[in-house]
């Protein structure tokens, strides 16, 4: 039995966003399995990494939305992933977003984040999302808030409270 999920890809100046595929597996696990994945909540072994793929495709037939993997224009090189995710208990959708170090200082978290909250307001009406950041990530709570995320009450998800960011309405 299959289930014809819809993904839509959209682009921006460098990256295409699309779903994920069976193929994205090794460039996942790879940054999965690795010390660069402890604030996202790594390292795991290959078999979470799976897990993890199969929710960010299923979140789509779930929720409507979920995540992109973040793809080279000019060569399809998988550079990381991002979109928005709602799993069981949060209040509403978080915007998130992994580039893997390999393509990291170049400006594509700030470039694909902008994209799909212009994405998202457009398609979705979500304007003000919520992003959950460890404070102690400053290269990214920094992106974050150059791009006009503010720092808001915590967030209670079923692991407790955490830190949470405010979007901006996209184009602030």
């Amino acid at each position: 039995m299959s289930t014809d999920i819809k993904i839509p890809e959209f682009d921006t100046k460098r990256i295409h966003l699309r779903g994920g595929v069976l193929t994205d597996i090794d460039p996942l696990d790879a940054f999965f399995s690795s010390d660069d994945s402890r604030y996202v909540g790594g390292p795991n072994p290959r078999a979470h990494t799976w897990q993890a793929l199969c929710a960010g495709i299923g979140h789509w037939a779930l929720r409507g939305f979920g995540l992109w993997m973040l793809t080279d224009k000019a060569d399809g090189t998988v550079m990381g992933v991002a979109g928005l995710q709602q799993p069981d208990g949060y209040p509403e959708p978080e915007l998130i977003w992994v580039i893997f170090n390999e393509f990291s200082g170049q400006g594509l978290a700030k470039e694909a984040v902008n994209g799909i909250r212009g994405f998202i307001a457009r398609e979705y009406g979500i304007t003000r999302p919520i992003s959950l950041l460890y404070p102690e990530y400053k290269t990214v709570v920094k992106m974050a808030e150059s791009i006009g995320a503010q720092r808001i009450e915590d967030i209670e998800i079923p692991d407790g409270l955490v830190p949470a960011w405010r979007h901006a309405e996209p184009g602030v």
